[in-house]
């Protein structure tokens, strides 16, 4: 009884032991699955001539703000965040001005803006702006002008956005930027919707003032 219970018990822990490892790579396995869904690809604005690609979409940012902040620094668009319909990708593109052309070559396929970082010396703010754009199989499309007007800092701080359409200029500084694309034909295709608010939230990283953590986020 005493062998037949041992050769039991050891079968017991293998069947344990084997049950385990396969528990530790589905876990494993889904954590590198949740990685690489996780990971943002870097865009930069202006791509060098040798890195251009079809399809590309192009645009002009433009940020503003009509009534003074009692801020050192104007603001300006940090950088936007924006995500595949269907999830699998994300993209992030650094912008660093308050008026400023990006250009960006895309996979086809449909696209949203999730996110707007803005930067006034040392204050950033965040807000969210689901606009929804499409990038076909081929070819070179015009997103528009994104126009981003925000309030004077106070604790419910918006910020509007306004699609608009200037497609001369936008053409003529491709081309100055570009010239291998003076031959393409420019496809117009805005962003939807073309004006909308949105809330304008303040986070990390503050200015070192002892005082400024006291104050609410904006």
């Amino acid at each position: 009884m005493t062998c037949k219970f041992v050769e039991n018990r050891r079968g017991y822990n293998g069947a344990m032991i084997t049950r385990s490892l396969f528990v530790c790579r589905i876990g494993l396995w889904g954590i590198l699955v949740g990685i690489s869904m996780g990971c943002v690809h870097q865009l930069p604005a202006h791509p060098a001539q040798e890195n251009l690609k079809e399809p590309l979409v192009f645009g002009h940012i433009h940020v503003w703000q009509d009534k003074p902040s009692g801020r050192i620094s104007l603001p300006e668009l940090a950088s936007l965040e924006f995500v595949t319909k269907d999830g699998k990708k994300r993209y992030h593109v650094d912008i660093e001005a308050a008026s400023s052309y990006f250009f960006l070559p895309l996979d086809p396929g449909d696209y949203q803006v999730t996110r707007m970082f803005i930067q006034e010396g040392g204050f950033r703010s965040s807000a969210e702006v689901p606009m929804e754009f499409e990038v076909p199989e081929y070819g070179v499309v015009y997103l528009g002008t994104w126009r981003f007007q925000i309030d004077s800092p106070n604790f419910i701080r918006e910020v509007e956005v306004k699609i608009s359409s200037e497609p001369v200029k936008a053409i003529v500084e491709l081309h100055a930027r570009y010239p291998s694309l003076s031959l393409q034909p420019v496809v117009s295709a805005l962003p939807e919707p073309s004006l909308f608010r949105s809330r304008l939230y303040e986070i990390t990283p503050y200015p070192r003032f002892r005082w400024f953590n006291r104050h609410n986020s904006t």
